[in-house]
């Protein structure tokens, strides 16, 4: 819809152009009709036409002077006069200040006024393209080319700007992280906020796309002495882009803003910005963050940890998905970006070299993960039935008899489970049992037995939303408190703790 603003002082004349056409059929929306051009400049600054239908002859102010200063505050608005014939020469000189052109009253009619309105929409199209592209290429200049802005940049926009980064989440699939793009839905809204003014003091300025999920904009401050005023404004327009983006199903975004910045600035603002959204997969799902300038990162050394993680892996007594999962929490806790994808690309590399070597199954989800607990999450899985299979393979190692156990553990872990049901299972002695099965797999039997039942609860906490009471009951505990006190002993955190953690960071 294009927005159509009619004036004219005779009310009749003022009818007769509301009603001479159906105007939303054609595409244009009727966003005022005044009877002055001092009402006329009021409604202009909160309706935002975009064509202004004016009588030329009104008492006061006249069409040119409401034309001339309409121009002065919106260069882009188009300004069309009625006249009558003994107006002609006179608005001839609405050329000098920008009118659009003029129709005769006593010759208008449907047909004369829309074929003028698509002229103008035609025009305003093409206008809309040319602009796009000088704000294109004006934003590259401001973040790239220093020297460029330093010329053209204080002249245009003013002394007082700030940055806004708009980024698709990537997600991450097998370990791998997937760029994904504005769909058609997302870059229409995103376009429409964005060139959005705030309160008569946050004005928009260009954008440019700098990827295909990253979109800088720059915006100008202006009417406002306030330092404290224009950080709350900052924060409101960052604020209302995320919450557009928030209302579209599926959309997976992040919104970095800097405070007040000179010209002179954008370029560095632009490059820490660039340097910032690289740890967006740390961050919160649809969620606006203020620029903060993060220190070059030291590679962390973590070659022992990989080592004892691929050790872990053939030991049945190691929980290898537990120290995957608190290598990542460190890195993440740390703000270590580089050295979480460095570590994700040796866990890739493992993954396949277990699976070809013990020619097991174990695969990472192949599913898209959006935020660091679901990344988290999925190698856990992964290590955690790696580890499993791995360590069933190894059973042929065992004894037929610990074989036979190690299978009916795992089976049966979630029934009440002891040396003596072992023994009266196997029709031997329970602690002679006991004895064997340490000797040959490395810890006791209630270890072995607490360490699958730990693993499974874990995942009954996260994966299947299960509440305490319903996760002792499902793992083999009669009781949510022991089962509690026993969970705490061994992850370090009590089952809803754990539980509260894990859905607060993937939500």
């Amino acid at each position: 819809m294009i927005n159509v603003m009619l004036v004219d002082d005779e009310v009749l004349a003022l009818e007769y152009l509301k009603n001479i056409m159906e105007w939303e059929k054609h595409g244009y929306c009727i966003v005022g009709c005044v009877t002055s051009a001092k009402k006329a400049l009021e409604l202009c600054e909160k309706t935002m036409p975009q064509i202004v239908i004016s009588d030329i002859r009104m008492p006061g102010m006249d069409g040119l002077e409401l034309a001339k200063r309409m121009k002065e505050k919106n260069p882009d608005i188009v300004v069309v006069l009625l006249s009558a014939y003994k107006d002609f020469e006179y608005a001839k000189k609405g050329i000098v200040y920008g009118v659009s052109n003029y129709l005769l009253k006593h010759e208008l009619c449907e047909e004369t006024l829309l074929d003028e309105l698509e002229r103008i929409r035609g025009q305003i199209e093409r206008d809309g393209k040319r602009k796009k592209i000088y704000q294109k290429y004006f934003m590259n200049q401001l973040i790239y080319n220093q020297a460029a802005m330093d010329e053209m940049g204080e002249a245009k926009l003013g002394n007082r700007l700030f940055l806004v980064m708009i980024h698709k989440r990537n997600g991450v699939v097998d370990g791998e992280f997937i760029e994904e793009e504005w769909t058609a839905k997302e870059a229409e809204t995103m376009a429409e906020v964005v060139e959005s003014d705030l309160d008569n003091k946050i004005f928009y300025a260009a954008d440019a796309q700098i990827t295909s999920n990253n979109r800088i904009v720059l915006y100008r401050i202006e009417n406002t002495p306030s330092k404290s005023t224009v950080n709350g404004l900052i924060e409101q327009k960052s604020t209302q882009i995320g919450s557009r983006l928030s209302a579209i199903p599926e959309c997976r975004f992040n919104v970095i803003y800097s405070y007040e910045i000179t010209p002179g600035e954008i370029s560095s603002t632009f490059r820490a910005m660039s340097k910032q959204i690289r740890h967006a997969v740390f961050w919160k799902l649809n969620k606006c963050y203020p620029l903060c300038r993060y220190p070059d990162e030291e590679k962390t050394a973590l070659g022992e940890n990989m080592k004892e993680l691929q050790r872990a892996l053939y030991s049945t007594h190691e929980n290898p998905a537990e120290m995957v999962r608190e290598m990542l929490e460190n890195l993440w806790e740390e703000n270590k970006i580089e050295n979480f994808k460095s570590v994700m690309t040796f866990l890739n590399n493992l993954i396949r070299e277990v699976q070809e070597k013990e020619k097991v199954n174990a695969k990472i989800s192949g599913k898209k993960n959006y935020t660091t607990e679901e990344v988290i999450r999925s190698y856990e899985a992964v290590f955690h039935t790696l580890h499993r299979e791995v360590c069933d393979r190894q059973n042929t190692n065992y004894s037929k008899l610990v074989s036979d156990m190690v299978r009916y553990i795992r089976q049966n872990y979630q029934k009440e489970l002891s040396l003596d049901v072992l023994g009266e299972k196997f029709q031997m002695n329970g602690v002679y049992l006991g004895q064997v099965f340490k000797k040959e797999v490395g810890v006791t039997f209630l270890k072995y037995l607490t360490n699958i039942r730990m693993e499974e609860a874990k995942r009954l906490l996260i994966e299947e939303n299960c509440t305490v009471a319903q996760t002792a009951s499902l793992v083999g505990y009669q009781t949510s408190q022991y089962f509690s006190h026993i969970f705490a002993k061994n992850v370090g955190k009590t089952p809803q703790e754990y539980k509260n953690k894990a859905w607060k960071e993937k939500n």
